[in-house]
């Protein structure tokens, strides 16, 4: 058996885009007169259980407030959009990997709670740093009724891929994006960018990589098959 494709589990896996994303939110408050600012930790804490798209929804519902959610949400991605069109590094040895993966012929997928503007706007600001490479399947919040940390994200992807659980690995940040991994079978390698640094707990317990790297990546996926054969 041969690994076959990487999925990356967020746009998070590939830049550090949290506190971009956090910034599009306040951005967004703004627009539409909400007396809001989300604070490094307001905002860490909203996104730790994952699992909806709607985070001005829930944090209205614990302030007891009624917002337009909805509207706040879809400005937010514009704000997000238009945040990453500038210069967003990849994060250490991503372009590495991913130039080794188009070398080598494994497939790459991206999994993302948003929307089709701010992924497209990082991928263009990336293209250079990624030598042109691209991926061979998205699947965005629009593809899927739930997200992290329900697997549905992560089986599509493997579907679209065309290839089985045990041939592929995943790539997460966070602790949602771990247990979607998990609950869809896949193999997985931890690479915590910021949001994930705040959880090493959740991490403690599989591979983990500060650098990506196709040696952690086939590490994390032998181990996995040797776990399974046990």
């Amino acid at each position: 058996m041969t690994l076959e494709a990487l999925i990356f589990g967020g746009m998070g896996t590939l830049a550090e885009v949290a506190e971009l994303d956090r910034a599009a939110w306040n951005a967004a408050f703004r627009t539409h007169g909400i007396g809001w600012n989300w604070s490094w930790d307001t905002y860490a804490e909203l996104m730790r259980p994952g699992g909806d798209r709607q985070l001005a929804a829930r944090y209205a519902a614990h302030l007891g407030m009624l917002v337009d959610a909805e509207t706040l949400d879809q400005s937010h991605q514009r704000h997000f959009a238009t945040m990453l069109a500038g210069s967003v590094p990849l994060r250490p040895g991503v372009a590495r990997v991913m130039n080794w993966a188009a070398r080598g012929g494994v497939k790459l997928a991206l999994v993302s709670r948003s929307d089709h503007e701010p992924v497209r706007a990082l991928l263009k600001a990336t293209a250079r740093e990624r030598g042109g490479t691209s991926f061979d399947v998205a699947i965005l919040r629009g593809d899927v009724e739930r997200m992290a940390p329900s697997p549905e994200a992560m089986v599509a992807a493997v579907t679209e891929l065309g290839i089985g659980p045990g041939r592929a690995v995943a790539v997460v940040d966070t602790a949602a994006a771990l247990e979607a991994a998990r609950s869809a079978g896949l193999p997985v390698l931890a690479f915590p960018g910021r949001l994930g640094e705040a959880e090493p707990e959740v991490f403690g317990q599989v591979p983990t990589a500060h650098v990506l790297s196709p040696e952690a990546l086939t590490a994390a996926w032998h181990g996995a098959r040797s776990q399974a054969a046990e």
